[in-house]
């Protein structure tokens, strides 16, 4: 015996329609459920998802139920959602028709009018079993930019939270090459009461061993062939501010020296100066090195490691939060897809296993490489695993895995998601379109029309630069030239 279709009304006032369903008439077992505030619809929508959500537009906080009709719309495709309209409220109505919702009730609510309308919602429904209760987790707002609804990170964003409060004692960030280090140390000074002053981050790897001193510390005139004039260092520059020093276990013994009095004395010398400078600077520093080991052989100063070390903080390798990988590719998909109108795309089965059981040794950079690539060369539906880099080929995937996440639709099989994009059923362009009877495949135009697909794709990624979109395509920008004057193409792009 099939369930009862489950109708929700969202109104701060109760309309009675469970004393009175049967007078509309509605000719299929249903079951209602009042809510009268925006937390308790939610509650309720956590629990299970209705066939039928009625809701009046002026139910939500300050009137905002557009946006979280939108958001519903979003989180529960398969609920009916019907709108209560006021009378005269046209712009309303339009409002609703934007978002595809093309059956609503006007306010005050007639009998026969309700009933009609919640009919038509009903004979819209897929006549299946009911979808079970939504059970991916809800991604929390980003911290500073990060972003993160694993236990690991949570306990992450806490510490940062905690260590922005003291102000003083200095931070020692570890963590694996990609993990965010950088934007960990950007949220201790945007939280803390330094945020007003500057945020000053030096890459000790980056800079010569020769050049960094003066980086630091700044010079006088005078000190060195070619100091024509006084010149301040980073340290000065972050006075009453943050010095964020990444790579710090590259930093040669002499400079480890220097930056120990630094910490210890609150001053500093600029090269050739014969005098100290006090300054107040908040030192962070960061390393994927294992300092204790560099400590233990000799290279890096026990003493600067216990100064800096005071707090330590450690960011987990993405391999040990994968089921944070759903948020981070949704996100990373707005940044380099959305905003150029490229369609979703969802992850197969497959695609996603290699995914969550790769290793990560990039981490999150690795992650944000992925779906940059994803966006600018694959044009189709849905990601299979012969569409991902060859590195992903051959993932070891382990014996009973299923997915980050899987809702189970019927026996034997399942529906993954990624973020909000869920696996749909899609066909390659090319292996829907292509003649495949004996003798009927032209070779030579399929692959004309996909080197076609990649230029275009690469030009609207670049929003028509010609010289970013052969570096994005590995070719020279003449060849470029050619192949678009050639293919009679220039500004397809913008259509």
């Amino acid at each position: 015996m099939p369930s009862p279709t489950r109708i929700v009304i969202a109104d701060k006032e109760p309309l009675g329609l469970p004393s009175f369903s049967s007078d509309l008439d509605l000719q299929f077992k249903c079951e209602f459920e009042n809510v009268f505030s925006e937390q308790e619809l939610l509650d309720s929508l956590e629990k299970q998802s209705p066939q039928i959500l009625v809701i009046d537009l002026e139910f939500s906080i300050e009137n905002e139920c557009i946006a979280l009709i939108k958001s519903l719309k979003e989180e529960h495709p398969k609920t009916f959602i019907l709108p209560i309209i006021p009378e005269g409220q046209p712009q309303q109505i339009k409002q609703i028709l934007e978002l595809d919702l093309f059956y609503f009730i006007h306010k005050p609510l007639e009998p026969i009018e309700t009933a009609i309308a919640i009919r038509r919602a009903y004979d819209t429904l897929p006549k299946e079993p009911p979808a079970p209760p939504r059970t991916q987790a809800k991604q929390l707002p980003p911290f500073h930019k990060m972003i993160g609804n694993s236990t690991s990170m949570r306990h992450l964003f806490d510490l940062i939270t905690k260590v922005a409060d003291d102000g003083l004692s200095t931070v020692l960030i570890r963590g694996e090459s990609g993990t965010g280090k950088e934007m960990v140390a950007k949220a201790i000074h945007a939280q803390s009461e330094r945020s007003e002053s500057n945020f000053v981050p030096v890459n000790c790897a980056a800079i010569p061993d020769d050049l960094l001193e003066s980086e630091l510390f700044g010079y006088t005139k005078g000190a060195f062939t070619g100091a024509t004039t006084n010149k301040p260092g980073r340290i000065q520059y972050a006075d009453r501010g943050t010095l964020f020093l990444d790579e710090i276990g590259d930093m040669k013994s002499s400079l480890q020296a220097k930056l120990l009095r630094v910490i210890q004395e609150k001053e500093f010398e600029p090269v050739g100066a014969l005098q100290a400078i006090p300054v107040n600077t908040r030192i962070l520093a960061a390393t994927h090195c294992d300092l204790e080991q560099l400590v233990s052989e000799g290279t890096f100063r026990e003493d600067l490691y216990y100064r800096l070390s005071v707090i330590p903080l450690k960011i987990p390798p993405l391999r040990e939060r994968i089921e944070d990988i759903p948020f981070l590719v949704d996100s990373f998909f707005e940044k380099y897809a959305e905003k150029r109108d490229r369609k979703r795309f969802s992850f197969s089965w497959e695609a996603m296993a290699a995914v969550a059981n790769y290793d990560w040794r990039g981490n999150v950079r690795e992650l944000e490489n992925l779906i940059q690539h994803m966006t600018i060369l694959y044009s189709g539906l849905e990601v299979k695993l012969t569409d991902l880099p060859e590195k992903f080929h051959n993932v070891e995937i382990p014996e009973g895995y299923t997915s980050i996440e899987s809702n189970p639709t019927s026996e034997g099989q399942s529906q993954t998601e990624i973020g909000n994009c869920q696996a749909v059923p899609a066909v390659n362009p090319l292996t829907e379109t292509a003649p495949w009877e004996a003798g009927q495949v032209d070779f030579n135009e399929l692959i004309n029309d996909f080197e076609t697909q990649l230029i275009v794709q690469a030009l609207r990624q670049t929003e028509g630069n010609k010289k970013e979109a052969a570096k994005l395509l590995n070719l020279k920008r003449t060849t470029l030239l050619e192949k678009i004057k050639k293919k009679s193409i220039d500004g397809l792009w913008e259509k």
